[in-house]
């Protein structure tokens, strides 16, 4: 059993207590979980890890061609040629029926109460299930798309499955509530439908949003905007470095990571930076290109879970952009990115909000001091995260930051 049908094992415990076995198609072999109950008698539940038990990244009803093929479209990452090949062919062999005939893992799942009996019953409706599970990451956990018998989206649905993932569903369903009552022009967010517990496990529920063919990456402008009505949601201050809450908030995460190695060059890479002005407001705190979609006149934004405050304008669009540069190659992609984020921060959207062309490398600097501190205490270099080493590129990049500020700063001085 690898590490992958191990994480396979411990989320099936979760979601279907009632019992379940992983085996081929048509037969049941292997327990899941040390000591699960045997499926009684009655309906068995069939789901398909694809592309197998020992790589899932999705997982869909074998009985629902229809459930099935919508949740390969819905949680296909189609921002490349190949990948729009790769759901169109398995978008195909669900709908045909032909997928089950070539697939041949199994999750059997016995009767008695599952998750899926606890989302029909908070949406008052019957409920299938597809769930995305996705590569292995620190914050990994399921995100089950949520659909009528017929195939049509109801929303989604998230559960934590350890002390981290609990932590962020439960912020994300504060961050939903507190967003119900905000007002951005051109920024939609989806809506809670229903927060509670499954199995002792924090669940929220929120509507999906209309994001699809019809929707895109957002343009550069369209990119700014949305950074700059997300700051919004609180009002923006212009305060000293030094006396920002932000400042004191980012030396106690530091401390907190008690004897890490990384954490005294953190500490002394922040303690240099110049005390400069900088506007703090809100920002979203993840947003990638997995989480932002629009049209020309609107964008969609989800997976609120890091939304925090009191934070320098810019970080969101330093996010987006660093993740977009790492692409096709973590080293390449951070020298790149500290030329194209620093000409975003000095955009006239950006300047206009109040951010200083010569406070931009301190801001950057800041931005990878906060990135680093919450790899090191969510573990992701543990849970093999593409940018979670830190002491590999961010530590160098944030070391030429740090000399970057202090011209910057003595420059206008």
């Amino acid at each position: 059993m690898n590490g992958e049908t191990t994480y396979l094992t411990g989320l099936a415990e979760v979601l279907w207590p009632c019992g379940g076995l992983l085996g081929r198609g048509g037969e049941c072999t292997r327990p899941l979980g040390e000591h699960p109950p045997a499926p009684r008698a009655g309906v068995v539940r069939e789901y398909l890890p694809v592309p197998s038990a020992h790589n899932p990244r999705v997982i869909l009803p074998v009985t629902n061609r229809y459930a099935a093929a919508r949740g390969i479209a819905a949680f296909a990452q189609r921002h490349s040629f190949r990948e729009r090949v790769r759901t169109a062919v398995l978008t195909t062999a669900f709908a045909s029926g032909v997928a089950p005939l070539l697939l041949r893992d199994r999750l059997h799942v016995g009767t008695g109460r599952t998750i899926e009996h606890a989302l029909a019953a908070a949406l008052d409706r019957d409920v299938v299930i597809a769930i995305h599970v996705g590569p292995p990451r620190a914050n990994r956990k399921p995100v089950l798309l949520l659909l009528t018998p017929a195939g049509r989206t109801i929303g989604y649905a998230k559960i934590g499955v350890n002390d981290l993932t609990s932590r962020l569903v439960r912020a994300e369903t504060r961050a939903l509530r507190r967003l119900a009552d905000a007002r951005m022009r051109d920024v939609t967010v989806p809506r809670l439908l229903h927060a509670g517990e499954w199995n002792d496990h924090p669940l929220l529920v929120q509507e999906a949003l209309p994001v699809g063919e019809q929707t895109d990456r957002p343009t550069r402008r369209q990119l700014l905007r949305c950074v700059l009505q997300i700051s919004g949601l609180e009002t923006v201050r212009d305060l000293p470095l030094s006396a920002a809450p932000y400042r004191r908030t980012l030396t106690q995460r530091i401390s907190g990571l008690a004897d890490r190695p990384e954490a005294p060059a953190l500490r002394a890479a922040l303690d240099r930076l110049p005390d400069v002005r900088l506007p703090f407001g809100a920002w979203h705190g993840d947003l990638t290109r997995w989480n932002i979609a629009g049209t020309p006149r609107r964008a969609f934004v989800w997976d609120w879970e890091r939304l925090a405050f009191g934070v320098p304008v810019g970080f969101d669009a330093l996010h987006y952009e660093l993740n977009e540069c790492v692409q096709h190659g973590v080293h390449p992609g951070v020298h790149r990115w500290l030329d194209t984020g620093a000409r975003l921060l000095r955009d006239p959207l950006i300047t206009g909000a109040g951010l200083r062309p010569d406070t931009v490398a301190t801001v950057m600097a800041l931005y990878l001091i906060d990135l680093a501190t919450r790899y090191l205490h969510d573990r992701q270099q543990e849970a093999g995260g593409r940018l979670a080493a830190v002491d590999d590129w961010l530590l160098p990049a944030l070391a030429g930051l740090e000399h970057r500020a202090v011209h910057e700063a003595r420059h206008v001085g």
